[in-house]
């Protein structure tokens, strides 16, 4: 009997498919990489199912990719040639909700949109936000990339709010990670080494997850500025003074010009904060007005969108917004990190790439967390204008790396970094290997993606 009967025989008739059509979809993910069609796709509703289904292939050596909503932004989620991907968007489960500790334990398929509509009912809610893609990411993919968003500004990122995990290695074994105690000292943390691994350690089947209480008031604001580095500076000072401000978003001026074309807002081109404050009235008046007089100082004025302009859903856009600016280009992306001190300096060494480069840049993102997405335009038809694009993403990561930042902040390594992934990490590489051959003896899960195993 063929390896892919056998898969067949461990699910439901409707759970499995080799169909072009299917393969199709499960072949790419939101990256504007080349996608790889996989064997099958197998659809499991329960952690029995995934278990036989690692179990067979790590028997025949067979790859495995674990995908959700597959709007993976560097590849984590394109398959291997050869290989099987199974998609866990069927299980979107809420397996028990403990209101009075603000836990919930979920399965991994569950968008995160539709948890919070539910979680607030109860007057609950989680966090990490992904910015605009929270009608379509999964709470499993939230935690493959460590995933963070608008709110992470006050809230944290996922990682932080993840209590325990219940996973299937690479062998087709299942294991309890964490428990449900808030502070804890045993042990190594396993379930924050699982966080941000990217489906290369284990296949997550359920999540325990920590839960805020809804504020008891918002205030959302903005402010504009003549330039980009005046922006960002007013950022910097806002973080350093410790104001409590939930959002703190950055738009340059080409992302609002992208933004007015896609969507026909009519707002003033010209670089834009967008700030989110939380908490009791008199603290968000208090909050509100500090940061206020910090943008003053930057010759930040107040920004005043119409009634029916909300600016997260304007937010929501923006990558659309700059995808379908040029029909024909493609955009080149990073989603770099850095201390928060040094947001100026790589504000402004981006212009300066682009200005060099003559390429179209984008600048945007959480800086409130020193987390800023350049977005470059390219045609991949012109050999020219696209090395010249590939050579200065590479050069704002380089730069990135040497004021000891990150590669990735929140989008993972995938297939697309992972060139620059040893420049940040150095020998302890050799360390990462070694953990994922102790998960993944048979290098099935995942393979190839974050670094070569």
């Amino acid at each position: 009997m063929t390896f892919l009967k056998k898969l067949q025989e461990l699910v439901e008739k409707d759970q499995y498919s080799s169909h072009h059509d299917h393969l199709a979809v499960v072949s790419k993910d939101e990256s504007t990489l080349d996608g790889v069609t996989p064997n099958a796709v197998v659809w499991p509703s329960n952690d029995k199912q995934i278990c036989d289904i690692v179990k067979l292939c790590f028997k025949n050596r067979i790859p495995i990719t674990t995908r959700g909503a597959g709007s993976a932004l560097e590849g984590s989620t394109i398959p291997l040639k050869n290989g099987i991907v199974v998609d866990l968007s069927r299980m979107t489960k809420i397996i028990e909700l403990w209101i009075d500790d603000l836990q919930v334990k979920v399965e991994p398929g569950i968008i995160y949109d539709n948890l919070n509509n539910i979680l607030k009912n109860d007057g609950l809610f989680f966090p990490p936000s992904p910015g605009g893609s929270g009608d379509l990411a999964t709470i499993g993919g939230m935690v493959s990339t460590n995933a963070s968003g608008i709110y992470s500004v006050k809230y944290g990122g996922t990682k932080e709010y993840i209590l325990s995990l219940d996973i299937i290695t690479g062998t087709g074994e299942k294991i309890k990670l964490g428990n449900r105690a808030i502070k804890r000292s045993s042990g190594y943390n396993l379930v924050e080494l699982l966080v941000g691994s990217e489906g290369t350690l284990g296949i997550i089947t359920a999540i325990t997850l920590k839960l805020s209480g809804l504020p008891e008031g918002r205030l959302k604001t903005a402010f504009k500025f003549e330039s980009e580095i005046n922006a960002v500076k007013a950022v910097s000072e806002i973080r350093k003074y410790g104001i409590d401000v939930a959002a703190l978003e950055y738009l340059d001026k080409n992302v609002i010009k992208a933004l007015n074309h896609l969507k026909e807002y009519h707002l003033e081109e010209i670089p834009v904060l967008f700030l989110e404050f939380h908490g009791s009235t008199e603290a968000i008046s208090s909050n509100s007005e500090l940061a206020k007089s910090l943008c003053d100082e930057y010759d930040g004025v107040e920004f005043t969108l119409s009634d029916k302009q909300n600016p997260w859903e304007i937010r929501h856009y923006v990558t659309d917004a700059i995808k379908y600016r040029k029909p024909g280009y493609t955009i080149i992306r990073n989603d770099v990190a850095f201390p928060i001190s040094k947001l100026p300096e790589m504000v402004s060494y981006c212009y300066e790439l682009s200005n060099k480069f003559n390429i179209l840049t984008h600048t945007f993102g959480h800086v409130g967390l020193g987390l800023l997405h350049a977005l470059l335009l390219a045609n991949k038809n012109n050999e020219d204008e696209w090395n010249r694009a590939q050579e200065m993403n590479s050069l704002i990561i380089a730069k990135t790396i040497e004021l000891d930042g990150t590669v990735s902040g929140e989008h993972g390594i995938g297939l697309g970094h992972k060139d620059l992934f040893l420049k940040e990490h150095g020998n302890s590489v050799e360390f990462m290997k070694k953990i994922k051959k102790d998960f993944d003896p048979g290098n099935i899960l995942n393979p190839g993606k974050i670094f070569d195993s």
